[in-house]
């Protein structure tokens, strides 16, 4: 059966996942790369080191990102939004966020402290160079499907 997400299917979604892909639009380029994310108040928070998608985002802030539950082919759900990029410069919260990135992935890793890109192993030369944004949604959609002999 297929369906339609609710509302509230589409917020339970989206907090309760951790990677999501982003789509970034520019002069006729389209970029979809996924990025380990924390889902609050309406907003995706997330980090980056300077590249394709920071420019991407600079140059159009309009971006798609879609985060989706799959235990097998005939049953999934899938969540599609629609937002505005911005980048956090105030220091307090990046800190905030970068802390709730550590939060939500360290737990889902084997070896936590070798993930420099997370912020929490050996600092580099790059570390001053990470980019904390948010992408505040403006449109969400969910579509699932559940294969009710499956269960």
């Amino acid at each position: 059966m297929l369906g339609t997400l609710k509302e509230e299917d589409i917020e339970k979604l989206l907090k309760e996942q951790c990677i999501g892909r982003l789509g970034c639009h520019v002069q006729g380029m389209t970029y979809i790369v996924p990025i380990n994310y924390v889902y609050s108040n309406g907003k995706v928070y997330a980090h980056s080191a300077p590249g394709q998608k920071i420019r991407m985002m600079r140059s159009n802030p309009q971006v798609c990102f879609q985060a989706d539950q799959i235990r097998d082919t005939f049953n999934w759900k899938s969540v599609v939004c629609w937002g505005k990029f911005e980048e956090i410069t105030d220091t307090s919260e990046k800190q905030n966020v970068l802390q709730g990135i550590i939060h939500r992935m360290m737990p889902l890793t084997n070896t936590p402290s070798e993930q420099p890109s997370h912020g929490t192993g050996k600092a580099d030369a790059h570390d001053e160079e990470i980019i904390v944004f948010k992408i505040v949604l403006d449109i969400k959609t969910g579509r699932f499907e559940v294969n009710d002999r499956s269960n």
